[in-house]
């Protein structure tokens, strides 16, 4: 039986985003592309974070909470 590797699983046509990206833009991003994470980039383009749709929804559900 074969295992499964990440790239089998993974995106290969990445898209990032930046730190001041709307959150609205990286859903509407997420839900056209059927991905359920984004890399955050900097200047660089080095990766400084990761935002998911599970941050989103957190941030949505909570929106007193002060990040």
């Amino acid at each position: 039986m074969r295992r499964l590797l990440v790239r089998d699983v993974m995106t290969t046509d990445v898209r990032s985003v930046r730190r001041g990206t709307p959150f609205k833009d990286i859903a509407v991003m997420l839900a056209q592309r059927r991905i359920g994470a984004v890399p955050v980039v900097d200047d660089e383009r080095t990766v400084v974070g990761v935002v998911s749709e599970a941050d989103l929804l957190d941030r949505e559900l909570v929106p007193h909470r002060w990040w």
